[in-house]
């Protein structure tokens, strides 16, 4: 079957992860440190150029389309980002390679240290005076939208998001070229910033640089959005892409005929 290559590639990856994280936890959350740190960068590239080019019809597509290259960064550094582990993790605990209790440290750990990560970047941003920006400025208003929309269509959104995400992860996996790769993720990402979906480790870089900038978001909208986008990355990868993955792509003894 075309897609099991992928699914035990996936998998090890999966146990590589679980297993760096046990026997060098430093080395792993430094790995989701700087996850963190490349999303939220150009996180910020993102809202600047969608405020820079707000009057232009092709502002949104150009800001959309250079937001791929934020997960290019992280699948080519060997970074660890946690949307894309909700995939991963599924996929090796659903083949047996890694328990389900692993996952969830995993994810746990990843999350934490792409907060990190995007705190860093923020607190850089506002050291360097980058985020003296005006009150009307994109990312303080892309802010607040995203914290004050109902829990349950962020949590939708959130499943869109990672679903598109790990698609283009999955994806980019079955190309050898690395240009083939890089092409292949910024397109699909696209998909999800121009349709305006939620992203928990994104929104982390958009949240802390809105607070650091003088924002009016509020602890309560921050965790009100996170904890539903977060829900709903984790069904987008694990649930949409992960198991069904898996599922349809079943280890050849598995797929033989029942007699």
């Amino acid at each position: 079957m075309i897609d099991r290559p992928i699914v035990e590639k996936s998998t090890a990856s999966g146990v590589r992860k679980a297993s760096l994280l046990a026997q060098d936890p430093v080395r792993y959350m430094l790995r989701a440190i700087l996850a963190g740190m490349y999303l939220s960068i150009v996180v910020f590239v993102y809202w600047s150029l969608g405020n820079d080019l707000h009057g232009s019809p092709w502002g949104k597509v150009l800001a959309s389309a250079f937001f791929g290259v934020g997960l290019s960064m992280i699948v080519f550094s060997n970074t660890e980002l946690f949307t894309s582990n909700n995939m991963y993790l599924a996929m090796s605990s659903a083949e047996g390679q890694t328990s389900w209790g692993q996952t969830a440290f995993l994810w746990t750990a990843c999350y934490l240290g792409n907060l990190i990560g995007a705190l860093i970047v923020a607190g850089l941003l506002y050291f360097a005076g980058s985020l003296a920006l005006p009150a009307d400025h994109l990312l303080h208003t892309g802010a607040l939208h995203k914290a004050h929309q109902a829990g349950f269509v962020i949590f939708v959104k959130g499943i869109l998001a990672n679903w598109i995400v790990c698609l283009a992860v999955r994806l980019s996996m079955a190309m050898k070229e690395d240009m083939a790769k890089i092409s292949i993720i910024i397109a699909v990402v696209f998909i999800f910033l121009y349709l305006g979906f939620e992203h928990s480790i994104a929104n982390m870089g958009t949240f802390s640089m809105s607070v650091l900038g003088g924002g009016s978001l509020t602890a309560g909208d921050i965790a009100h959005n996170l904890l539903f986008s977060t829900l709903g990355n984790i069904v987008g990868g694990a649930v949409l892409v992960g198991l069904p993955v898996r599922y349809i792509n079943p280890p050849a003894d598995d797929d033989k005929p029942h007699k």
